[in-house]
């Protein structure tokens, strides 16, 4: 019997702190560098308080200004948690199409049906520590490895 091995991608997630203004959003997230994020709000057909979209972002100010002068900034209930990844220096695109392939968020287009290349090239499990809110613990790429 052969064993998977599989590389581990451990985030830690912060409790979902609300954001009424770019301002809020703003002095949480000026220090925050190369992470995953997750939206939350209302949405007329999943329900309130409800996982909207996950991303990534080198620096998470300007990343969240741009999301708040977009379509989030007509979102009632908007809230956002900051994922930092432990000691993982590969490409944030592959925790992220995981994460997007496995939850299908109802506001994110790419990596909902498929996975980038750089992510079916080994088996991953990504592992959700901390408050990872509508998250699973855990998921993987399994089914697209090639």
């Amino acid at each position: 019997m052969r064993t998977a091995v599989y590389q581990e991608i451990i985030i830690t997630w912060s409790k979902k702190i609300p954001l009424e203004t770019i301002e809020d959003f703003a002095a949480y997230t000026s220090d925050k560098r190369n992470v995953l994020y997750q939206l939350y709000g209302d949405h007329h057909i999943y329900g309130q308080d409800t996982l909207l979209y996950i991303g990534k972002t080198v620096c998470a100010d300007s990343r969240m200004r741009a999301h708040l002068n977009g379509v989030f900034g007509y979102v009632n209930n908007l809230s956002v948690s900051i994922g930092v990844l432990e000691d993982y220096e590969g490409p944030l695109e592959i925790p992220e199409s995981i994460l997007i392939a496995s939850h299908k968020p109802s506001y994110n287009k790419e990596f909902i049906h498929d996975l980038p290349r750089e992510a079916k090239q080994r088996k991953i499990i990504v592992i959700n520590n901390g408050h990872h809110a509508m998250l699973k613990a855990c998921c993987s790429n399994f089914w697209w490895v090639d």
